[in-house]
């Protein structure tokens, strides 16, 4: 008689349930190891793409830049991206950042229209390459708005009822935003939407006496007098109810003198003193803003403006009446250039665009090269009569325009044509009411319009239009 085979494990289990069992075990595996590599893949994948895309936005910009400069720089053709002393510049080949390759192509697209496509190539894997692409049109749009400023026309004003001298003033979208150094309110917001009837929306009483103003995104950064306010920070998200949010108190007594700002960042002058004069302030928390680095200038800084990793100076020196400073490493910025301009008057105001300073020691206008920061060179000058306050620029167009605020008593207001920077032109005037020296001058290149801040005891504000 035959045996029955027991097919059954000592503990109750028969060898097939263990052989299935095994197998299971053994696809479970293979697919979370298979989902984990995949997921890890798949992750690298879409960051290499989110950083493609990056590069492809910031070429979009980068040659929005250029063409801001100079239109004429858009030439068609194709091309890769220099970064140089903070300025974008085309050039023959493809960019390489990493493993990504970056190429612009530029085309006609129609009368002063360009047509700008941006491609970033990589290789994902030996078996396939990732590709981004971003296009825009852009338009030489200065050549159908700017009028003609060779005769410019005061079109509107405002009689500022408290107290009077309007000192300086920025342009923010449809909206001017204005200081003055009189008690009463202090800080204006005027609708310029409808230049010929412009109106104060907004203002603020601030402590202390207001020097200069920038503008950056939703804030408004003003230097003052004031001993523990050198820095006022105003939340001017809704321009009809600018709120004080914070300030910086620097150290020692020394006035606030002067103010740029950059995203977050503000960078404050100060009047001479035994204390840093140069201050880098981060204001990512506006309610707190804290120093980033400082430098003793050894005279007073009166403006500044900032490019890529430099800062400009406008001081009062009688030998460096222009500092340049290397601002790459904001913890320690340091003097790399400057300029002696004859004489010894001070320096009240500066401006730049492109590797260009537009610059102003007492009557003097200067145009200065900086192309090679640590060593700025005059390229031309010309006398404009009556101190230089303000300087401001028609960025649209080769530069062609500086609209100055002066204290010439015959014609405050002045137009330059500075479309060959080595000889700077006078192209048009204006006599303002009586003799009352412009303090500050903005421009808005939507409106196409100049706005002033007078000493006039009966039109403050003051809007100019080209005929």
């Amino acid at each position: 008689m035959r045996k029955k085979r027991n097919l059954h494990t000592p503990n109750g289990f028969s060898l097939i349930e263990v052989l299935l069992a095994g197998t299971l075990f053994a696809l479970l595996t293979t697919a979370l190891v298979g989902a984990y590599l995949y997921g890890e893949e798949a992750t690298v994948l879409a960051l290499n793409r989110a950083r493609a895309t990056m590069l492809a936005e910031e070429g979009l910009e980068a040659v929005r830049n250029i063409r801001d400069a100079l239109y004429a720089n858009l030439i068609d053709g194709t091309y890769g991206l220099s970064l140089a002393s903070g300025q974008w510049s085309l050039v023959g080949t493809p960019d390489s950042t990493d493993i990504f390759t970056r190429q612009i192509v530029i085309a006609p697209a129609g009368v002063n229209r360009k047509s700008v496509s941006v491609n970033v190539t990589w290789q994902q894997n030996p078996q396939r390459s990732g590709n981004v692409s971003a296009l825009t049109r852009l338009t030489n749009w200065i050549a159908y708005v700017t009028g003609n400023w060779a005769s410019p026309i005061q079109t509107a004003s405002i009689n500022i009822p408290e107290g009077d001298d309007g000192d300086k003033v920025q342009i923010h979208g449809n909206y001017a935003y204005m200081t003055r150094r009189e008690e009463g309110p202090n800080f204006l917001v005027i609708d310029v939407a409808n230049p010929a009837s412009p109106t104060i929306v907004g203002s603020l009483e601030l402590s202390g006496q207001p020097t200069n103003i920038a503008i950056s995104g939703n804030f408004a950064y003003i230097s003052n007098k004031r001993d523990t306010q050198e820095l006022q920070i105003i939340d001017i998200t809704i321009p009809t109810n600018p709120t004080f949010v914070g300030s910086y108190d620097a150290p020692g007594s020394a006035n606030g003198n002067g103010v740029y700002a950059v995203g977050t960042t503000a960078y404050l002058l100060r009047r001479d003193s035994t204390d840093d004069e140069f201050l880098i302030i981060d204001a990512t928390n506006p309610n707190s803003p804290i120093l980033v680095g400082s430098l003793n200038l050894g005279t007073t800084g009166n403006e500044v403006v900032v490019s890529g990793t430099n800062a400009y100076i406008a001081t009062n020196h009688n030998s460096q009446e222009l500092q340049v400073l290397n601002i790459a490493t904001p913890s320690s910025p340091t003097l790399v250039g400057s300029l002696n301009l004859p004489g010894t008057t001070d320096a009240l105001t500066i401006a730049y665009a492109g590797s260009t300073l537009f610059f102003g020691q007492g009557s003097t206008f200067f145009t200065i090269s900086a192309a090679t920061p640590s060593a700025p060179a005059i390229i031309g000058s010309i006398d404009v009569s009556g101190t230089l306050n303000d300087i401001a620029l028609n960025l649209g167009n080769t530069n062609t325009y500086a609209f100055l605020g002066t204290s010439d008593p015959a014609n405050e207001f002045k137009v330059m044509n500075v479309a060959i920077p080595s000889t700077p032109t006078l192209l048009g005037e204006w006599n303002v009411l009586g003799i009352s020296p412009l303090m500050g001058v903005a421009y808005s290149q939507t409106l196409d319009r100049a706005f002033a801040a007078s000493q006039s005891d009966a039109e403050e504000f003051i809007v100019i239009s080209p005929q």
